[in-house]
């Protein structure tokens, strides 16, 4: 029964793949490299998830940049848009308090704020709408500085997670191949010791 059922899912799926609708995407949402685990696919899927993630993250779509992103650089698409929840409702006032200190070493702000008020939220006090009214007022004269800390932020941890994986990636398969060597050998220590 429900295998039956996920396979009308995935015909409608490959109806769309085929029909013309997608044909913005062209040949690059056939890529095996967005689905495929490689060291290429997986450190750009890094790049395009931390970057979506972080960069824009005062907008909505987050996911959707992601995976636009990752069809476009050709990286692992699952991963892309998995990343983006680093950023979530718990991680983002910490996200954007950093963000403002890096901002504002570019563009100073025009109003001085308190920028620790970002990080105390009472959410016993006041009701929802009226915590998000005072987070607004807290960032009304520091959008600019927000959204320039964001970029910045979100460019160096999507090329760092970048870098991360392809060294991490390297530094694995070559413990695996000496960990493989050194095992042949001791095998062929204790054959001709037999």
């Amino acid at each position: 029964m429900p295998r039956k059922y996920f396979k009308k899912f995935t015909l409608k799926g490959q109806q769309l793949l085929t029909s013309g609708s997608l044909s913005a995407l062209d040949s690059r949402i056939h890529d095996p490299n967005l689905w495929h685990l490689n060291r290429h696919s997986v450190s750009r899927g890094f790049f395009a998830g931390l970057f979506a993630g972080f960069a824009f993250l005062l907008f909505p779509g987050q996911m959707l940049v992601a995976a636009v992103l990752a069809i476009w650089l050709r990286g692992n698409l699952p991963i892309a848009i998995g990343l983006v929840w680093i950023t979530n409702p718990f991680t983002t006032p910490p996200i954007i308090y950093l963000a403002l200190k890096i901002g504002t070493i570019f563009i100073p702000l025009e109003q001085q704020i308190d920028l620790s008020a970002l990080l105390n939220f009472e959410w016993t006090s006041a009701t929802l709408a009226e915590e998000a009214a005072r987070f607004l007022n807290l960032l009304k004269g520091s959008w600019r500085s927000l959204l320039l800390g964001t970029f910045i932020l979100g460019a160096a941890l999507g090329v760092s997670g970048y870098f991360t994986v392809q060294l991490f990636w390297k530094w694995h398969v070559r413990r695996t191949w000496n960990t493989r060597q050194m095992n042949r050998l001791q095998q062929r220590l204790d054959n001709s010791q037999k």
